[in-house]
């Protein structure tokens, strides 16, 4: 039986109703690079302590990537098409990725397949 795919509504206010879980995974990732790379300015650092007062470092991350995730979507989609061109991908990982972004774009165009049954 094949595998049923996994979909996240996406809560960020971008405008995509919703992603594949790979993606959300990819973007989650990519906001917390973002956050890593913007707090290391303590202009920016201290203005989200401000936003967030009484919150642990673990906490400002978490809320940060929750925030901001949907942002980095675009980013996500791209990055794994970037993969599919690199030789050291293993063609294993390229056809994963294939059928996520392939289920990923479905979605996003709101596509409908024939139903199973009449």
């Amino acid at each position: 039986m094949a595998e049923v795919p996994k979909f996240f509504g996406n809560t960020s206010e971008t405008g995509q109703n919703l992603c594949h879980v790979r993606v959300m995974e990819v973007a989650k990732a990519a906001a917390g690079e973002l956050y890593e790379s913007m707090m290391s300015n303590d202009a920016f650092f201290k203005a989200w302590k401000k936003q967030n007062p009484g919150a642990n470092p673990k906490q400002l991350e978490k809320r940060f990537i929750d925030k901001n995730w949907g942002s980095c979507l675009e980013f996500a989609r791209a990055t794994l098409t970037i993969m599919l061109t690199r030789s050291d991908v293993a063609d294993s990982v390229k056809d994963e990725i294939m059928v996520v972004l392939e289920q990923d774009q479905t979605l996003r165009n709101r596509r409908v397949g024939t139903p199973p049954f009449r």
